[in-house]
């Protein structure tokens, strides 16, 4: 995850700088976390597997004043496609929460100027606010003199010689609950589109919501579900669209329109390219269905009910946009923690964990080195966590080994701050729609002489227990199940699990022997073993066992001495 803010405090302070940075090829979505801002500059987002969430729609703004009037260095006028505000050539990009706007102004003036160029396929966008006066949104593919000014940032998306008379396309776009506002054609293109409760609003000016260009061989082009259109205009001086091309084809189903909208509906181009029953709506509300353009086509029921998202968007790779993909969220410190390679072999178990989730499920290990459960919420890495949680996902919370310690900063009380904190993680996912997860620690590498494994945790694990029993928490019971396991290994076997190496181990060369730290095939076992747990569904067990005095476990961690702090 990077999070982008405007007063440099985040990774980045461009949206663009971030998109730079990001390396693809990965199965699951890199997040971008934008904080509130406005951020004036034209953005490329040209990698695929992308989420990209602002804090507040409203307030979390990028913003570029480029028009179709302005001038190329030839003198030409540099038109409608080269005017966007943010493009979109990446495949499986989701954006949520943000505002994409075009200040150039008003047409008359200027123009086409663009606000959101979606080019790529499978693209999603949630609660967006997508603002201009004429051409906001264009969802087609891209041409040459485009991915030509876009360079170096090469187009990942379809092309073609021109958008006009456009081939069949294969690409997609799906719009929920997003705010979209202009007043000329202002929702056009060739792409399959599906709006889902999205909210079209008509400028002062008054004009025409859509205007879509479909191939011929294309059965469906825009489609808006349960949407509602509105304006600033006079009664009737909205029409709901006109074709860019005579095969042009767009469908309300289910909408609520007000007086804008004029009652004749649907509007010809001019004499070549007129209303067909492309065009075509059922369940309107708000409206006199009798004065409508008499070429368009009220649908029967079961005619409207084949015109679902699945068929608009399916595909042959049955894409599904409302199913959305859930996340693992990972809180936690160096025992859970991704390794850079110049580490290896030393790895968290959370980095292991990628491989055992099902496969339309991924992780984003925002565990690190060092942190405490309160040190975690301290330095605001819970906050970057919550905008992104959505109904389905998962927040795991395994906090133990720093809050133990004397560090004012990470230590925190068994009994009170302790469960105190874990709850703020409890209460994050839970608000929304999150499953919360609590794990207690892995076990140290502690053997007395007689080789029985002795517990390091003190009075934390049970009172993560404790509260787990308390809130209705599931409950991983890393501590027990680890105990367990190294203790049937013994103290011969258990160095191939922690961070044992010899001396002349590449990377280090005066090696290891860490007790608290895992190495690759201990990261793997855990994280099997973590998984099988919550996969089976199995309770946990009752008897936790003995846990030492505060007294033993303080010598303990005094002594303790690892590698790197946890």
């Amino acid at each position: 995850m990077y999070v982008i803010d405007p007063n440099g405090n985040g990774d980045f302070t461009s949206l663009q700088a971030a998109v730079d940075a990001v390396n693809g090829g990965g199965r699951a979505p890199v997040i971008l976390l934008v904080r509130p801002g406005e951020y004036h500059e034209r953005v490329i987002v040209n990698k695929d597997n992308l989420r990209i969430i602002g804090e507040d729609a409203e307030k979390t703004v990028v913003t570029w004043s480029a028009c179709a009037l302005d001038k190329a260095p030839d003198g030409t006028d540099r038109g409608t496609f080269l005017s966007f505000t943010m493009l979109v050539t990446g495949c499986n990009v989701e954006i949520e929460n943000l505002t994409v706007r075009n200040d150039a102004g008003d047409g008359r003036q200027v123009g086409q100027a663009v606000a959101l160029y979606a080019a790529g396929d499978r693209g999603t966008y949630r609660r967006c606010r997508l603002i201009a006066h004429q051409d906001t949104l264009f969802c087609g593919p891209m041409m040459e003199k485009v991915t030509a000014d876009i360079l170096p940032r090469a187009s990942r998306a379809e092309e073609v010689p021109s958008v006009g008379d456009c081939p069949l396309t294969r690409s997609r776009e799906y719009f929920e609950d997003c705010f979209i506002q202009g007043d000329v054609d202002f929702i056009f293109g060739p792409y399959r589109c599906y709006f889902e409760r999205c909210t079209l609003f008509m400028n002062e000016r008054g004009g025409w919501y859509t205007a879509a260009n479909t191939p011929q061989e294309q059965p469906y082009g825009l489609v808006f579900h349960r949407c509602r259109l509105t304006g600033a205009c006079g009664t009737g001086a909205a029409f709901l669209g006109r074709p860019w091309r005579k095969f042009a084809r767009t469908v309300f189903l289910d909408c609520e329109m007000d007086e804008h909208v004029a009652p004749q509906g649907f509007a010809d181009w001019n004499e070549e390219k007129k209303v067909t029953d492309r065009y075509a709506e059922r369940g309107t509300l708000g409206a006199d269905m009798a004065r409508r353009h008499p070429a368009e086509k009220m649908l029967m029921e079961a005619e409207a009910a084949c015109i679902s998202m699945s068929a608009v968007l399916g595909g042959c790779d049955n894409w599904r946009p409302d199913q959305r993909n859930s996340t693992w969220f990972l809180c936690g410190d160096s025992t859970m923690a991704d390794y850079i390679p110049s580490r290896y072999p030393m790895m968290g178990w959370g980095q292991k964990l990628p491989g055992l989730v099902p496969e339309n499920e991924f992780v984003e290990n925002c565990a690190v080195n060092g942190r405490s459960s309160r040190s975690f919420l301290e330095e605001g890495r819970l906050d970057r966590i919550i905008p992104c949680l959505r109904p389905g996902d998962h927040l795991v919370a395994s906090f133990c080994h720093n809050d133990e310690k004397d560090d004012p900063k990470r230590h925190t009380d068994a009994d009170t701050t302790y469960p105190d904190c874990l709850t703020q993680y409890i209460d994050a996912a839970r608000s929304h729609g999150a499953e919360p997860i609590l794990a207690t620690p892995i076990a140290r590498r502690h053997f007395d002489d007689a080789g029985r494994l002795i517990p390091t945790h003190g009075p934390y694990p049970d009172a993560m227990r404790r509260l787990a029993k308390r809130l209705g928490v599931r409950l991983i019971d890393l501590e027990k199940i680890t105990m367990d396991l190294f203790q049937q290994m013994g103290p011969e076997d258990t160095p191939k699990v922690f961070c044992h190496l010899p001396r002349g181990s590449a990377f280090y060369p005066d090696g290891a022997a860490d007790d608290t730290h895992l190495q690759e095939r201990g990261a793997a076992l855990v994280a099997s073993l973590f998984w099988d747990r919550y996969a089976s569904g199995r309770e946990e067990e009752k008897d936790f066992g003995t846990i030492s005095t505060r007294d033993d476990f303080k010598e303990l961690i005094d002594k303790e001495d690892s590698v790197m702090d946890c």
